[in-house]
């Protein structure tokens, strides 16, 4: 039999509990704002998601979801977080890897966790996102329609939910439908802002259905399908989630024809910052379920002393500070970090500052043990802008929240400083205007207020572009004793591909004349360079050829020390 909601949700209702109540958390908790999965399996069953069809994957996904909530065993991957299979392998957390090419074959071995299904049309994003946030609170698995008659042959079951059944119209109709019956039942403390059937933010519903996450999208502005109506109803889910929670996923997206869709980066981020939630994008790589479940030795990192740097007066010091990448997790897993960064065989020989995100011993922590068992003495970390998750604390975040001065005391002071210090990290990132423009006098009392009293903090690290300072003024104190080192650099918009070799002078020059042009007259300089063209091979041109003139290079934490014995 197919089923009805409206007639089935009365019992769905009743068999939910251990879920996470509006009523039951008004903060994040320091020590949990990430759902992390139990103990992962050593042994795995994989399969590469991005080689099936939307319907498949769609299935695939909230498989997983179903299965790693009780065990994490199910392994999915894309080709750009291969290379992480072969990690756990190195490292003992995978024993034993069995690869499906089909995903019936993977939902015939575990067809006890699949005896519901939802059905979708993929191709209409909102009822993906309908049908994942039934299939977290009702155990079900998402199908097509074509899907329905396969899926009872194998699981011997025809609970199949048909979304159309319910009749709803207008994409806000819809919404409310849902805000009324779904959202009361699942998990209040992390949300997600993800267009079904995009490739880049379907990769990674398993993690939402495992922890009920509730999950949206909502058009930008510009968008042809833009309805303000529809808008004052995600403003409402925002009014009523817990404050300082994070949003997964990404504000805008590209649809299949390449074009941006969805908000603005900016604006969607300081939309949720006005409600007191910062995003976490992690697009593209998913797999959370399962890296979320793996278990390290350790739950405190340590990234060992600085060491001391003699002061030369007739010197000019310079810190390379990879400031606007670091804030998401999705960055560390997929061709970002490792392969730009970390792996660049010319590591160590430079000193570079890396703003790493709190969320990654959350996410994967098995990634983070890897940086820092592998890290060198020219390789320091930062807590990355700004804090526990991407947000604008100079542009109104939690100006909206029913307390906006206990949101920031507690995203700082608690969720952030906590997270930091779990991390052996004293320095963070914070984001400055867009604009190339100096602190405000409503900016410096937000940092002198909320950011400098965080305990433990040492310094801050002031934008990730140029700010209009000059080397002179760049270095600042605020509060007790928080060294702020504004950055003096902005990155570059012409094609300079990172792993283009014969683009590396180019490169290096630009950032070269940054460095000399922004920071003359400074003595203390911290100079951002843009993650996504530089590495340790590009950066070591650029302090082979600036320490010619006299500049010395060394990391954030040895220029804050330097800077304190010698202000």
């Amino acid at each position: 039999m197919k089923l009805n909601l409206f007639i089935y949700l009365p019992a769905l209702c009743a068999v939910l509990t251990g879920l996470v109540s509006c009523n039951d958390v008004e903060y994040s908790s320091p020590d949990s704002y990430i759902c992390r999965s139990s103990e992962a399996s050593k042994e795995v069953d994989c399969i590469n998601v991005q080689n099936l069809t939307k319907s498949e994957r769609l299935m695939a996904l909230s498989l997983q979801g179903l299965v790693n909530r009780d065990e994490p065993r199910i392994y999915t991957y894309v080709g750009q977080d291969a290379w992480m299979l072969d990690l756990y392998r190195k490292n003992g957390y995978i024993t034993s890897v069995t690869e499906y090419d089909d995903p019936w074959k993977l939902l015939e071995k575990y067809s006890e966790y699949a005896q519901k299904a939802v059905v979708c049309d993929p191709e209409d994003f909102d009822e993906v996102n309908l049908a994942t946030n039934i299939a977290g609170v009702e155990d079900r698995i998402i199908l097509s329609s074509e899907m329905t008659g396969d899926f009872s042959r194998i699981t011997a079951s025809d609970d199949i939910f048909e979304l159309s059944s319910l009749g709803l119209g207008s994409r806000t109709e819809s919404f409310r439908w849902y805000m009324e019956n779904i959202f009361p039942k699942q998990n209040h403390s992390m949300l997600s802002v993800s267009k079904g059937g995009l490739f880049m933010y379907d990769v990674y519903r398993d993690y939402l259905v495992e922890f009920r996450i509730p999950v949206f999208w909502l058009p930008g502005r510009n968008d042809p399908d833009y309805d303000a109506g529809y808008e004052k109803e995600i403003i409402g889910l925002l009014e009523k989630t817990p404050v300082n929670i994070p949003v997964l996923g990404f504000w805008p997206g590209v649809d299949e024809n390449g074009k941006e869709v969805g908000y603005t980066e900016y604006d969607g981020v300081k939309l949720a910052g006005k409600y007191g939630k910062f995003t976490l994008v992690n697009t593209w790589v998913g797999n959370y379920s399962y890296h979320s479940g793996v278990k390290i030795a350790l739950d405190k990192f340590s990234q060992g002393a600085v060491d001391e740097v003699e002061f030369d007066p007739a010197k000019k010091y310079v810190a390379l500070v990879m400031a606007e990448s670091g804030d998401a997790p999705a960055y560390f897993l997929y061709t970002g970090f490792f392969p730009r960064q970390w792996n660049d065989p010319v590591r160590g020989e430079v000193p570079i500052s890396y703003g790493l995100t709190p969320s990654i011993r959350y996410f994967a922590p098995a990634l983070l043990e890897e940086i820092y068992n592998t890290k060198t003495p020219n390789d320091y970390f930062f807590c990355s802008i700004s804090g526990a998750g991407y947000c604008y604390p100079f542009e109104g975040y939690g100006s909206l929240t029913p307390d906006p001065e206990k949101c920031l005391s507690h995203y700082f002071s608690e969720l952030t400083s906590y997270n930091m210090e779990q991390m052996d990290i004293n320095m963070t990132g914070i984001y400055t205007h867009p604009s190339p423009v100096k602190w405000t006098d409503e900016n410096r009392e937000v940092a002198e207020k909320f950011i400098a009293p965080m305990p433990g903090l040492k310094a801050v690290l002031s934008g990730m572009h140029r700010t209009g300072y000059t080397g002179k003024e760049a270095v600042e104190t605020i509060g007790d004793d928080v060294t702020v080192f504004h950055n003096v650099s902005f990155w570059s918009y012409d094609d300079l591909t990172w792993n283009d070799e014969a683009k590396d002078r180019e490169a290096a020059d630009h950032l070269i004349n940054e460095i000399r042009t922004y920071g003359a007259d400074g003595q203390f300089i911290a100079a951002m360079f843009y993650s996504w063209h530089y590495g340790p091979r590009r950066l070591k041109i650029v302090k082979e050829t600036l320490e010619k003139e006299g500049y010395v290079f060394i990391t954030l934490g040895q220029l804050d020390s330097l800077y304190r014995n010698n202000r």
